[in-house]
């Protein structure tokens, strides 16, 4: 294993730990809150001598409409709640990233079918990890995936600043730079390579029921990928 993949999953361990740890308070909490989802974030970091210089994101309900919200307040049963975790190791100062969405107790059908689409686009960009894979290719796919299926993009409306449906890359390269080459997206002409080490990150966002989002690291091997996360995507908890 080189330095920079051993490095990245020391990283993503550690993440998996405050992952664990803060989904834990959300399903045992009588009334959880982001404030304190965030402070448990940072102690479990801490212990793997890790650091969030750009912070995370516990963002519930309609919160999560903008994908960069870090949270605040009390947070629903019932709702979608964002957790992205995305820490550097203070040794090696290299980068991992997840996110999970979860819900606390029973969730809407609704939420359910958005929840499940997101989980199947990831698994759609996943199938298409392999050297010489155009990044565009990928984002494409996965966009034509979510209108077949009835998540358009919309524009932003005069009333919401934000853009609804799936409205950034599927991913992007992680290294010593938090969101590094390649580039999953729109708007690039970036190739997979052996030994990228890539998020692959699909998300729907929409104003009348907030965000889900599910994030995981993938190394590009000379046959295709090998998942670095080793994280549930249980929904309700």
């Amino acid at each position: 294993m080189n330095i920079k993949l051993e490095s990245i999953v020391e990283v993503q361990r550690a993440t998996e730990q405050a992952m664990k740890k803060v989904i834990d308070y959300l399903k045992n909490s009588e009334k959880p809150n982001s404030e304190t989802a965030h402070k448990i974030i940072d102690d479990i970091l801490n212990i793997y001598n890790c650091e969030s210089p750009e912070n995370h994101i516990v963002a519930g309900g309609v919160q999560a409409i903008d994908p960069h919200e870090e949270g605040f307040g009390n947070l629903t049963p019932g709702t979608a709640i964002v957790i992205d975790i995305y820490p550097r190791s203070r040794e090696t100062g290299f980068f991992a990233d997840m996110t999970r969405t979860v819900c606390i107790g029973k969730s809407s059908a609704k939420l359910n079918k958005m929840y499940d689409s997101v989980l199947e686009a990831q698994n759609i960009a996943i199938k298409m990890l392999k050297p010489g894979r155009k990044c565009i290719d990928i984002q494409k796919k996965v966009e034509k995936y979510f209108e077949k299926n009835g998540y358009k993009t919309f524009g932003k409306g005069k009333e919401f600043k934000y853009s609804e449906g799936f409205v950034h890359g599927v991913g992007h390269g992680v290294s010593d730079i938090l969101h590094d080459l390649p580039r999953i997206g729109r708007d690039t002409d970036d190739i997979l390579k052996e030994g990228d080490i890539i998020t692959i990150e699909p998300g729907l966002y929409y104003k009348d029921i907030g965000g889900i989002r599910i994030e995981d690291l993938f190394l590009i091997t000379i046959s295709g990928s090998k998942r670095i996360t080793n994280f549930s995507n249980k929904f309700e908890i």
